[in-house]
């Protein structure tokens, strides 16, 4: 289950885990580049990654494929 929200400066995707054992994670899209953050309710702050562009392509793109090394381009 998710939800998708349109802002004017990017993206917000929330994945919510239907059994309740994960925390939310969020996917943010914008122009500085790509983040997956998830609250940890024990520290009371975000575990954040951060990506660029391309960096996010390549991980979407890597479902795609075999085991082995693989160079991308991304098409503008």
């Amino acid at each position: 289950m998710f939800t998708n929200e349109f802002e004017f400066d990017g993206t917000i995707t929330t994945v919510l885990d239907e059994e309740g054992k994960h925390n939310d994670l969020e996917l943010l899209i914008c122009d500085s580049g790509v983040y997956l953050r998830q609250f940890d309710f024990e520290t009371e702050t975000y575990d954040m990654i951060v990506m660029s562009h391309k960096m996010y392509y390549d991980l979407l793109e890597s479902r795609n494929h075999p085991e082995g090394f693989y160079l991308t381009k991304l098409k503008k």
